[in-house]
């Protein structure tokens, strides 16, 4: 079963007539560079989930770390992952930015914070990266038998920020996991606390800012050894001249039968693949999958995620696409490795 829903919506707002054919060299200004998305897969097998670490960088650069559990970092048996990091570099003045980053230690139901900003006129608030850890200092309830380094069958994860009418950044998070087949595990992951940060910046533009929410499920193949699962996949309707953003993503997986069991996870993701140097990205693709050598649990995905395109003009802005894409071992990297500037 595949279910998509998708909603656009325009804020009103004019924009600067001009074409692509200005010499982009003699653009001058800031640049801010915005993240749209990522993707890990590991390579072999599925794991349990310990860090998640994703971050644009500089051109040619970005941060990638992923662990899972024993069965990834080499203990018991290694396992490597490719990453997809889409960013873009913005130059010129139309486009004022600022930076931040909030760090929330989240319990099983979730958490919400805020952060002061010092811009007076941000239009939206966006996604910059973000990281999730497990390998943290735990309550008086967790369990002592159980290794937090470890990580936990997942059941999803989400992260948004907004901007609220008192001028801050509010930023959600929520890691859910799920019991399966490890006892201890399933012990500690019941009152376990998970350190998230997430990293944001929130925009002003000369033009209004577009925005559209993707929603979808589907059941996924469970047909064992290695099922041919796929994410989902949607066409975009942008046009024009401009960048893309994230504004919240949510990658959930539900039992199909009702229980509320999590799984190791094989790949999963939220991303606008680039295009052309300033054009819009023509599809969001997004994924949380299960598929491996050993399947436990019958699965259902939903994705969901508000999605951002901000209208540039081309005589007064620069925008290089790029997507950092390769391999590499368990940990976090400047990727691609031995790029670091």
């Amino acid at each position: 079963m595949l279910r998509i829903v998708w909603i656009a919506t325009l804020f009103l707002g004019c924009t600067k007539a001009g074409t692509d054919t200005a010499d982009t060299a003699l653009i001058t200004g800031p640049t801010h560079t915005i993240w749209s998305g990522w993707n890990h897969s590991w390579e072999m097998l599925s794991h349990r989930v310990s860090l998640i670490d994703v971050k644009p960088g500089p051109p040619g650069e970005a941060t990638s770390g992923i662990l899972g559990g024993d069965w990834s970092t080499g203990d018991t048996w290694s396992d490597e992952v490719n990453h997809r990091i889409h960013q873009h570099h913005v130059t010129g003045h139309e486009l004022t930015a600022e930076s931040g980053s909030v760090t929330l230690i989240v319990p099983p139901e979730g958490a919400t914070a805020t952060a002061p900003i010092e811009m007076n006129d941000a239009q939206i608030a966006i996604l910059n990266g973000f990281s999730i850890n497990t390998d943290i200092a735990q309550s008086d309830a967790y369990p002592t038998d159980y290794d937090p380094a470890l990580g936990y069958t997942s059941r999803g994860f989400a992260l948004g920020v907004t901007l609220t009418d008192a001028g801050e950044v509010e930023v959600t998070a929520d890691v859910r996991w799920g019991p399966r087949d490890r006892d201890a595990m399933n012990r500690a992951l019941a009152v376990a606390d998970t350190e998230v940060t997430v990293h944001f910046m929130v925009l002003s533009a000369s033009a209004a800012v577009q925005t559209a929410r993707f929603t979808a499920t589907q059941d996924l193949q469970h047909e064992p050894p290695y099922s041919e699962q796929t994410g989902v996949e949607h066409a975009l309707s942008w046009t024009g001249f401009g960048v893309a953003g994230v504004a919240s993503f949510a990658l959930m997986l539900d039992e199909t039968d009702g229980g509320d069991g999590g799984d190791y996870l094989r790949s999963f993701g939220v991303e606008m693949n680039p295009g052309s140097t300033g054009a819009p990205p023509e599809t969001v693709a997004a994924e949380i999958l299960t598929t491996s050598a050993i399947e436990l649990a019958t699965m259902t995905m939903a994705a969901d995620a508000d999605l951002v395109w901000i209208p540039l003009d081309p005589q007064e802005s620069r925008v290089d696409n790029e997507t950092i894409a390769g391999i590499h071992p368990v940990g976090t990297f400047t990727v691609p490795i031995g790029s670091e500037t």
